[in-house]
């Protein structure tokens, strides 16, 4: 089997996220609509509507909202064999953005929030060309522990493996036990994703330079580095020393919320990338126009606007 027919495998989070309908403050009455989403979910169905194929790994509770969830998924373009259903609440989130500011409220606590652990990580590796690993599951409380086995059975069975930082305040005590985290799986790693917010968790400069700190020193990986609607700062790493470095700015959107554009982003450069795509301005590109597709609508993930630009 050649590296182009084992496909890759998303893993990490689904969460149902509620978006209020009228666009006012949240009030007794107000209306609000249900959207699948969660990071890894988000950026499968994006590489997924590129024409990628792809298995998402995460969990799903038996509860209404669930079972709601697991349905849109079958039905959607991500191949769900690796989809667990788990005896607990569903993870839920709630956007609550006004004038332009990102805010969530989010109940995970005691929910399935997370995936559940292939039995054997080394066959489950070996059965793709590459996994993307979700940083939000780093957390020990989450799936730290299986996130770092993962990213070592990938890494001795030669299957690549991406990793986006998404790096959330509320998960760590502080700076240095992320930075630590991280410097556990980036060695692993060859593609990497980290907004500016990402580093500034981690507590080094919100740039490139920031992002090199935290891999070892003879590092090889194409990395990118997202500002929300500023140019994207793509670089590819050679044993250690810079190569190749350029800013992309991404094309201008009408912002409806700004949830899922890191995730698009990652999602269309994993497809490209496993579709062959190597040229750094040609992935920070695909990826910007899904980040920007992805902003124009409520809720993380719409597939006519995936849709609308195969060449992702």
């Amino acid at each position: 089997m050649s590296d182009s027919d084992r496909g890759v495998a998303v893993v990490g989070d689904t969460t149902v996220d509620l978006y209020p309908t009228d666009g006012g403050p949240i009030a007794p009455g107000s209306g609000f609509e249900w959207h699948v989403g969660g990071t890894a979910t988000n950026a499968a169905r994006w590489a997924a509507a590129a024409g990628c194929e792809v298995d998402l790994v995460t969990n799903v509770g038996t509860d209404v909202l669930g079972a709601a969830a697991a349905g849109d998924l079958a039905n959607g373009p991500v191949g769900t064999e690796r989809l667990a259903r788990v005896d607990a609440p569903s993870p839920l989130t709630l956007y609550a953005g006004a004038a332009g500011d990102e805010e969530w409220n989010a109940w995970v606590a005691g929910s399935c929030y997370g995936f559940t652990p292939p039995e054997d990580p080394a066959s489950f590796a070996a059965s793709y060309e590459r996994i993307l690993l979700e940083g939000v599951t780093l957390p020990a409380a989450v799936n730290g522990a299986t996130v770092r086995r993962l990213a070592a059975a990938a890494a001795e069975r030669g299957t690549r493996v991406a990793f986006d930082l998404n790096g959330r305040p509320n998960q760590w005590s502080g700076p240095e036990e992320y930075r630590d985290a991280l410097r556990e799986v980036l060695p692993r790693c060859d593609l990497l994703f980290a907004g500016t917010d990402d580093l500034g968790v981690a507590g080094v400069e919100p740039t490139p330079a920031g992002l090199l700190e935290l891999l070892p020193a003879d590092h090889s990986a194409t990395a990118f580095v997202t500002d929300g609607g500023d140019a994207t700062r793509a670089m590819r790493i050679d044993d250690g020393a810079v190569t190749e470095r350029l800013t992309v700015a991404p094309p201008s959107a009408t912002v409806a919320t700004p949830a899922g554009a890191g995730d698009a982003f990652a999602g269309a450069v994993l497809a490209a990338r496993h579709g062959g795509a190597s040229d750094l301005r040609r992935l920070a590109t695909v990826g910007n126009a899904a980040g920007a597709a992805a902003v124009e609508t409520v809720g993380a993930f719409d597939a006519d606007a995936a849709a609308t630009d195969r060449s992702f």
